[in-house]
């Protein structure tokens, strides 16, 4: 019997010792992360990134931004995680409300203009259509001021 404790002892000596080889794991690193940009960008894609790269890193390496890109509601320096998506949305553009064409509603729509004013338009253009937007002043109620206020949401 003492001479089976002991040979289990020797092996599990032999075991305890025989030599660990540690995993070099910087090999299994990668140096990169891959990201994909999405919308108002030049060559939307997947890139790569280094580990610490940002929102507007990606976006350079996409080509850059369109120019009706919106990134008010992005963090450029916001790190990316790896396989992460970014999409750079569109602005919105301003729809005009047309003099020429609009409804009572939506001309009372616009910023200082009520419905009798509105009605004013309407009729002014049943007799003659509006070759400018500044003749909108010939109109009653309407002065420099409020023309200054509504222009840039009205046209033709």
């Amino acid at each position: 019997m003492k001479k089976v404790g002991f040979l289990l002892i020797c092996i599990l000596i032999w075991i305890c010792y025989e030599p660990i080889h540690p995993i070099d794991m910087q090999k299994y690193r990668l140096d990169y992360k891959k990201v994909e940009v999405k919308g108002a960008v030049k060559n939307p894609g997947v890139y790569n990134l280094a580990w610490d790269g940002t929102i507007e890193e990606a976006i350079t390496q996409a080509g850059g931004l369109l120019p009706n890109a919106d990134t008010s509601s992005l963090n450029l320096s916001k790190n990316i995680e790896n396989e992460g998506v970014v999409v750079i949305n569109l602005k919105k553009e301003k729809s005009c409300i047309s003099i020429n064409t609009a409804t009572l509603e939506e001309l009372d729509s616009l910023s200082g203009v009520g419905p009798s004013i509105a009605q004013r338009i309407i009729d002014y253009r049943q007799h003659t259509s509006f070759s400018s937007l500044e003749e909108l002043m010939s109109i009653k109620g309407i002065k420099q001021k409020l023309y200054d206020k509504i222009k840039d949401n009205i046209c033709l």
